[in-house]
């Protein structure tokens, strides 16, 4: 039995489902139904679907919400809350109306999708997991098949893969397993158009997911393009994390999950390749693509050693430093001897004005170049 009402908007109308209702269709669409199945059950046409859905997909979420102030004509949470959560669930007592709240409505119907005009679809459908990255989207299975945005699992070329439903499971990140094999999620083109395949060897009973992009078992190491990394020590083999400078609230992060760097004993990985020469004991990430290993500074932009940089002083610029008057734009950052812009030296000399604003500001950093130079030369 269909659900829907209708909001009078100003001088139009819009259709209205629970908040409930709306996820158990998205699901069932994203596991193999047709709109023509799904949509009589909630008595809307296309033409009302497509609106609906974008203005009430981003519920739970902080992300714009243009499309919703725009479809229910600017009302606030509180009103829109009386409208979609009825009639399975309503705000705890006392919590304040906000939207992001339907979040726990999401994850119920996630586990149990067979609500409202749904109860007696007969529709076999499982929700196996949450995708890390893609927000909205999560992986589902009919009892038959896997499914991943309405779509069926298939490889590179779009041959649907072969993969047992009823035993298919995530490890984390990227990484999915059924009782017979590992399978890896990549991507390709400039779409990014997302596709399945095997982890050829990858030991089930062992395998880990370290991040979005690396994962090891008892043998050896994986990268998320499908390379195989033949460490001699996968037991040592894990993540380095990339350091995130945050200039909105002057904050460091440092990332595990999406970190395109990891080690073991023997080498430092950048991207599932070997960095030459970098020391694994020490590597560490700075920020704005340059790392150190206590001995040697590198630009990972350009997987490079910057000639002559001095490790133990090495310093990027990030949030919290004032900003620097530049002529040229990029990754900048100074050590005791001599400034760089994307991993070149530049001329102390003539650099003294455009980094003054940093040494002015860091009063406990002393005889570098800048003081040196300041010191021969005093400003007029």
């Amino acid at each position: 039995m269909a659900e829907r009402s209708d909001y009078q908007t100003g001088t139009r109308s819009v259709p209205v489902i629970p908040y409930d209702t709306f996820e158990a269709a998205n699901l069932f669409l994203a596991t193999g139904r047709s709109l023509q199945e799904v949509l009589p059950r909630i008595g809307l046409t296309e033409q009302e679907w497509a609106p609906l859905r974008e203005a009430y997909r981003w519920f739970p979420y902080t992300y714009d919400d243009r499309a919703r102030r725009a479809y229910f004509d600017g009302l606030d949470d509180a009103a829109i809350c009386r409208l979609v959560l009825p009639p399975r669930w309503r705000l705890p007592d006392g919590a304040a109306p906000d939207l992001r709240t339907t979040w726990h409505v999401r994850e119920a119907v996630r586990r149990t999708p067979h609500i409202g005009p749904f109860a007696d679809s007969g529709w076999p459908l499982t929700c196996i997991a949450a995708h890390p990255e893609a927000t909205l989207c999560c992986y589902t299975h009919d009892g038959a098949h896997v499914y991943f945005n309405g779509e069926r699992l298939a490889d590179k070329q779009g041959n649907p893969l072969d993969v047992d439903a009823g035993s298919f499971k995530a490890f984390g990140g990227r990484w999915l397993h059924d009782r017979h094999r590992v399978y890896g999620e990549g991507e390709y083109g400039a779409q990014r158009k997302t596709y399945w395949y095997e982890v050829e060897g990858a030991d089930i009973a062992t395998f880990e997911a370290l991040n979005l992009r690396y994962a090891r078992d008892r043998e050896r190491a994986y990268y998320i393009t499908g390379k195989t990394i033949r460490t001699k020590s996968p037991a040592a083999f894990e993540i380095v994390p990339q350091v995130s400078l945050n200039y909105r609230d002057h904050s460091c992060d440092f990332r595990r999950d999406g970190s395109i760097l990891a080690r073991d004993r023997e080498s430092v990985y950048f991207y599932g390749a070997r960095l030459k020469g970098a020391r694994p004991a020490t590597f560490r990430e700075l920020g704005h693509d340059y790392a150190t290993d206590d001995t040697d500074v590198w630009y990972l932009d350009e997987k490079r050693i910057i000639d002559g940089a001095d490790a133990a002083t090495f310093t990027v610029h990030g949030p919290g430093d004032p900003p620097l008057r530049l002529r040229g734009n990029g990754p900048c950052a100074t050590d005791r001897h001599r400034p760089y812009l994307r991993a070149e030296p530049c001329d102390p000399a003539a650099s003294v004005e455009a980094w003054r604003p940093f040494f002015e500001s860091r009063p406990e950093l002393d005889d570098w170049w800048w003081h040196r130079l300041t010191r021969e030369a005093p400003r007029s």
